[in-house]
């Protein structure tokens, strides 16, 4: 007869007989060890798997071992899952303890992994994963993976820990237990959990180590879990997007709060509607943080901006070059970059003391020609008086902090505008409410005379600012100030509405000092009459307000007019004031294929621009300056009226027959009569407009004067 050396017991014999009998102490011990797994599962998930009569007396007989029936195997492994799941790491080691007594497989290794992190003990964790992982690769790959699944799941107990570890917002408590209970084993529904929880304390605007987690976050790749179908967030962004336009940005955060826990998911769109309502609100960690997660192009763009308006440049730079690589060439992007590279204040260390410190609206060549005249016309007009003069310049949309306050007082005084400045939409904040972003405090510390020179009241028609920080704003900003020049008698009345009557004798008329440019700029390029060139500007920032649906009828008015001046020997060009203002060539072009030169003085030199100007027979601006510069150099204007500023200088030099409606039926029959008019008199206009100036010069010098004797 064969021997039977080598053969396993159970195991069928070599001429078909019998299996080998089982040694009676192999049975007694599985027997106990099947007792032991039977306990367990009873002590610890409070039930046993159901198991035919057969099977059990074999289990209890030691015939069979628990691992080789799929029942008790499949309990055990769900028991452990469950431990794991409801945190009971305890009850989890002893059933996967229990589970390594079979033999080697995936999921018990795996299972034993979790509970050797659970314990603290990542490199038995590390040991698991590798032997779980038997047969899968080569010895180095396996490592790898041991490694990684243990750093992972690393992060998911460190990202828990944190979590509870920081108190959010009481509101959003119930999204907090939630991250917390989800199971180690569940890794995607983690994800969005701690996610969830994370934005939602980001739509709250809470900012410090809970913002940082979403960091860590977003970074680590795991905001796919929270990303939304195309399309399914649109309406309600839209809906909050619409809010925002109209200045309600506290409404607007409140839209997308409720969006946000009603879908429990964000898409870009989502992500930079909620930082713009954040930046708009000053709360500008939370919106660098909305925007930067939204995306690398235009989040990244936007996240440099808000870095910019908190004074941190190196986070402005590196933010900026990274939408730059991802095809985002802006040059509103380029110029935060340059304003991080050469920061317009100078460091206070290097800041020049005993001269006047000027907030303004910076801006480089190519962007608003308007706002590049505008702040070297305001030290003209005070320069003119007070001789030569250090200027200190301090962007009116970055934060007026402790450090510029410092460099403010080591001057004579601080000069505010001109522009319209009082504005809530063009850089929206929750410090001051209008374009000087000032907090409170700080306008509180400035201890030097302030004054504010030629600033306007710029709402379109039915635009208002919403709720009362404009108006406390405004009230102790005009305390503080030694007067308040507004530059024309429109904002003037419109300021003095929110003013206490106590203060009403600080508000003064200053016109804007681009009125009168060629009395207080030397040197200006010589003017020319008879050119026949009319330059015509149109404006399309908040097109829907200015335009208000009947942008089309607009274009048809223009082909209109140009037909007819150019019929009667006028050359019609287009002057823009910023890159914006070349779409009305294109879509002349494209709506009625007519093509007319542009002259884009944004990118000329600032003489070469104004020459331009001085040389135009004529101007028909809808922008504030392509009315007021060109009328300042002494060039025969028109204006094409879509905002009330526009009414309010023709009416400060008594010429509101020189104003044109946007949506005049006969924009172009008007305008064309007009315009030909002026070629036939050119040099009566011209004298006309040396005498309005004469009207609006004195108010300049007085309150220039006044300003010199800081």
């Amino acid at each position: 007869m064969p021997g039977t050396e080598g053969r396993k017991a159970n195991s069928p014999h070599p001429d078909g007989g019998a299996p080998r009998a089982v040694p009676r102490s192999e049975r007694r011990e599985r027997a106990r060890r099947t007792a032991e797994v039977m306990r367990a599962l009873q002590t610890i998930t409070g039930s046993r798997p159901k198991l035919d009569r057969p099977t059990t007396s074999r289990l209890a007989k030691g015939q069979v071992a628990w691992s080789e029936v799929p029942e008790v195997h499949e309990a055990l492994l769900e028991g452990a899952r469950a431990a794991i799941d409801d945190w009971n790491p305890d009850a989890a080691a002893s059933l996967a303890k229990l589970l390594r007594t079979g033999p080697p497989e995936p999921e018990a290794g795996r299972l034993s992994g979790i509970v050797a992190l659970l314990s603290g003990d990542p490199d038995a964790a590390e040991k698991h994963f590798y032997q779980a992982s038997q047969g899968t690769g080569s010895v180095a790959r396996r490592h790898t993976n041991a490694r990684r699944a243990v750093e992972e799941l690393q992060q998911f107990l460190d990202f828990r820990a944190r979590i509870l570890a920081l108190e959010g917002p009481e509101d959003l408590e119930d999204l907090r237990e939630l991250a917390a209970s989800v199971s180690i084993t569940r890794r995607k529904k983690a994800d969005a959990a701690f996610g969830r929880y994370l934005v939602a304390c980001l739509t709250q605007g809470v900012e410090g180590p809970l913002g940082d987690l979403l960091d860590e976050f977003a970074d680590s790749g795991r905001m796919a879990a929270l990303t939304a179908r195309p399309g399914q967030l649109d309406l309600a962004v839209e809906n909050a997007e619409y809010v925002a336009a109209d200045a309600d940005h506290a409404g607007a955060l409140h839209l997308l709060q409720g969006t946000f826990r009603h879908y429990g998911v964000v898409s870009e769109r989502y992500l930079l509607a909620l930082g713009t309502a954040l930046s708009a609100l000053s709360r500008y960690d939370a919106a660098r943080r909305a925007f930067r997660i939204a995306g690398p192009g235009v989040g990244s763009a936007r996240a440099a901006h808000v870095a910019w308006i908190i004074h941190d440049d190196e986070s402005a730079h590196a933010l900026a070059r990274r939408a730059i690589r991802h095809d985002m060439p802006r040059s509103s992007v380029r110029a935060v970059l340059a304003r991080s590279e050469n920061p317009v204040t100078p460091p206070e260390a290097e800041a020049p003391t005993g001269g006047m410190g000027h907030v303004a609206f910076y801006v480089p060549r190519g962007e608003n020609f308007g706002d590049i005249v505008l702040p070297d016309a305001v030290r003209d007009a005070i320069t003119e008086p007070a001789g030569a003069v250090d200027w200190v310049p301090f962007h009116a949309h970055q934060v007026f902090d402790d450090e510029f306050v410092r460099i403010a007082n080591a001057q004579r005084a601080l000069v505010v505008g001109g522009g319209g400045l009082f504005l809530p939409d063009t850089s929206p904040n929750a410090n001051s409410g209008w374009q000087w972003n000032v907090p409170a405090a700080s306008l509180d510390a400035v201890k030097v005379p302030v004054y504010a020179f030629a600033v306007g009241f710029n709402l379109f028609t039915g635009q208002q600012f919403k709720g009362d920080l404009f108006r406390r704003s405004l009230v102790a900003f005009t305390t503080k100030a030694e007067f308040v020049g507004l530059r024309n008698t429109g904002s003037m009345e419109r300021v003095r509405a929110m003013l206490p009557t106590e203060l009403h004798d600080k508000v003064r008329f200053v016109p804007c000092p681009t009125t009168v440019l060629e009395h207080i700029r030397p040197g200006l390029p010589a003017g020319r009459s008879g050119s026949g060139t009319v330059l015509l500007n149109a404006a399309f920032d908040r097109s829907e307000r200015r335009f208000g649906g009947g942008y089309a009828n607009f274009l048809e008015q223009i082909v209109e007019f140009t037909d007819k001046a150019s019929k009667g020997g006028a050359e019609v060009r287009i002057a823009a004031h910023t890159r914006g203002d070349v779409k009305l060539a294109k879509d002349l072009v494209d709506a009625h294929d007519l093509t007319l030169p542009v002259d884009e003085l944004h990118y000329m030199d600032q003489a070469d621009a104004l020459g331009v100007y001085r040389q135009a027979s004529l101007v028909i601006g809808m922008r504030g300056h392509a009315t007021m510069i060109p009328f300042g150099v002494g060039t025969p204007v028109l204006s094409i009226v879509s905002h009330p500023k526009m009414r309010y200088f023709l009416e400060d030099v008594d010429r509101l027959d020189w104003g044109f409606d946007v949506a005049d039926a006969d924009l172009g029959v008007r305008l064309a009569e007009r315009t030909l008019d002026v070629l036939a008199r050119e040099d009566d206009y011209r004298a006309d407009v040396a005498d309005r100036q004469q009207v609006l010069l004195p108010h300049v010098r007085a309150a220039a004067a006044d300003v010199a004797k800081a």
